[in-house]
């Protein structure tokens, strides 16, 4: 049986918002299935949140991410979501907004407490890929439109998604024009409500299909393209949720995630080794 002390050394040790994308180590399929949702009919929340992606790459990601959600039909919401971001390594830095997101989430069924929630949506790449002439893993966007699909299970306290992403086409930056494979993440949650708050915990994994390719650089122009083997690799994470409400319509939330299973290949950018973040949300 997992206790409240289970619960609140989880967040301690692991340390909210289903918004947090890319510190789940993805290009966007973690936006969906999250255990924490707004119940309002509308609400907005701002977030910063830190990165690394450890060694060997040693770059920093900072995110300023706003959020909106709204109801839509009786049983329907709409989640947007765009950020602006920095990222700063051994190469250099850029910074600059982010890809948008946009999540249609729709109840298809209701038994008891259960609910089941069918999620469709996509990633637009609105962000500049080749900023400084860097690598893809220091832009600020992965330069492909995506779509995003899932499915997910809230029970009383416990919640359960499995989602599916499809990059389309190749990224323009100039240094390796990465063609990313597919995304499958499954993710299993459970949250719980003290006096004052709630805290939660969750274990997710994320499981790239198909290996990357990039430019093969070691070649004279026009350089063809090389798989990157080994590239179809699994992040596994696990979460602690923090939300603290200040009475009235305002919430503070709180995340950290670390990786049980960390990538070591990091041409997109997304491996993390460590990544937390703060934020309010206001319910309208």
């Amino acid at each position: 049986m997992i206790t409240t002390r289970f619960l609140t050394t989880g967040f301690l040790i692991a340390s909210l918002f289903p918004s947090l994308h890319a510190q789940c180590s993805d290009a966007g399929v973690c936006t969906l299935g999250g255990g924490h949702a707004s119940q309002a009919a509308y609400s907005v929340s701002a977030e910063y949140a830190f990165g690394t992606s450890g060694k060997p790459d040693e770059i920093k990601f900072h995110s300023i991410q706003l959020s909106a959600h709204v109801s839509i039909l009786p049983t329907g919401q709409l989640l947007v979501s765009i950020p602006y971001n920095r990222q700063s390594g051994p190469l250099g830095s850029t910074s600059g907004i982010g890809d948008l997101t946009i999540v249609f989430s729709h109840n298809i069924l209701t038994v008891g407490d259960g609910e089941l929630r069918l999620q469709i949506g996509g990633k637009l790449a609105l962000a500049e890929v080749n900023d400084g002439g860097l690598p893809q893993a220091y832009q600020s966007g992965l330069g492909t439109n995506d779509i995003l699909a899932g499915i997910q299970y809230r029970f009383s306290v416990w919640n359960a998604a499995i989602a599916y992403q499809i990059p389309f086409g190749r990224s323009d930056n100039n240094v390796t024009r990465l063609k990313r494979g597919d995304d499958l993440l499954l993710r299993l949650g459970y949250s719980h409500a003290l006096e004052s708050m709630s805290v939660g915990a969750e274990i997710f994994a994320i499981k790239r299909l198909q290996e990357s390719s990039v430019l093969d650089t070691s070649t004279a122009p026009p350089q063809p393209y090389r798989t990157l083997t080994g590239s179809d690799q699994t992040q596994i994470n696990l979460v602690g949720r923090l939300a603290y409400p200040l009475g009235g319509s305002v919430e503070i939330q709180a995340l950290v995630a670390l990786p049980l299973l960390k990538r070591d290949i990091n041409v997109d950018g997304l491996t993390r080794a460590f990544s937390a973040s703060a934020g309010v949300a206001l319910s309208l």
